[in-house]
């Protein structure tokens, strides 16, 4: 039989050992080996997906640089305030003022501390059944570094999202390797591969979070009115008051020697606590500024339904 003959692919399938039946099995077991597909670049011109839908928006605390609140005005009407546990010393100032006039020899004066002289009161509880109107004028208010407990925001419809200019670069489809049963290729080498269009029945994304934070600008709010609010009780802690009153003086004269003795009351009065019953308290501010704000955000739940891609191109893909 000449060579030719011989070589021929029945001729060695016929001469080999096994039977013909091996042979494909083994053809179909080299086919399976998994295979990955690597993609260098794929671009997405435009898409459209509908039926977005956020299941838990979570926001997490809140960062505030500042709250400023400017040209605020409150009033407190109708109390009755009860002091409980007061006590008060009432301290008198002694001075002595002198002067001595000689006529044309010469005149001198001068003053002396004498001391003060303490009376302690114990004054018990001391009940203000009506206390006048208060008007309290806020001119501005600045509080930094507030922190705000942000509650998540549940079931977000946001609609259809249109998606332009969207890119992947060196992109693994899929990371853990492809398999194709039944039809064997080696390597295959695509410099580029242009689809019109893709469609897709949904997108689900159960946990989506931004590395950095959501800062937002600010918010302002003029002219905020609180309506008249009723406190039935509101009590403080203890707190200190003092009051002093204006000089009461006696006067001797004796004609070349003028003595005075002056007095000056000063109250210290300890307050255990107060509390004020059957308020109305109403408040306007003028403006309210929130700078700074910055906030983690976690989307948790993402999915849509009716994905749609056109113009999609994908360089250089390698299989």
């Amino acid at each position: 039989m000449p060579l030719k003959e011989r070589l021929s692919a029945d001729s060695l399938m016929e001469s080999f050992p096994g039977s013909r039946d091996l042979l494909t099995r083994l053809g179909l077991l080299g086919a399976q080996v998994s295979r990955k597909i690597a993609i260098d670049q794929v671009k997405v011109d435009s898409g459209m997906l509908s039926n977005l839908k956020v299941d838990k928006v979570s926001l997490g605390s809140a960062s505030i640089g500042t709250l400023s609140v400017t040209n605020g005005s409150a009033s407190l009407n109708n109390a009755s305030a009860v002091l409980n546990q007061v006590r008060s010393i009432v301290e008198l100032g002694l001075r002595l003022d002198w002067e001595i006039d000689l006529g044309w020899i010469g005149n001198w004066d001068g003053s002396e501390s004498l001391g003060s002289l303490d009376v302690p009161v114990d004054l018990g509880t001391i009940t203000i059944p009506d206390l006048a109107d208060i008007d309290l004028q806020i001119p501005a208010i600045d509080i930094p570094g507030l922190v705000a407990d942000m509650q998540p925001i549940r079931d977000l419809d946001l609609g259809s999202l249109e998606i332009a200019g969207m890119r992947l670069d060196k992109l693994g489809l899929p990371s853990a390797g492809l398999s194709v049963s039944g039809m064997g290729i080696g390597e295959l080498s695509l410099s580029s591969l242009s689809v019109p269009a893709a469609e897709g029945e949904s997108l689900r994304v159960n946990h989506a979070a931004p590395t950095g934070q959501l800062k937002l600008p600010g918010a302002s709010l003029s002219n905020v009115n609180i309506p008249s609010i009723s406190l039935p009780s509101a009590q403080s802690g203890a707190f200190d008051a003092d009051a002093t009153a204006s000089d009461k003086s006696l006067t001797v004269d004796l004609g070349i020697l003028k003595v005075t003795i002056a007095v000056t009351p000063t109250v210290h009065l300890n307050v255990g606590s107060m509390t004020l019953k059957d308020a109305q308290l109403s408040a306007k501010l003028g403006n309210v500024s929130l700078n700074e704000i910055s906030l983690p955000v976690a989307l948790e739940g993402i999915s849509g339904g009716g994905l749609g891609l056109s113009s999609i191109n994908v360089s250089k893909l390698t299989f």
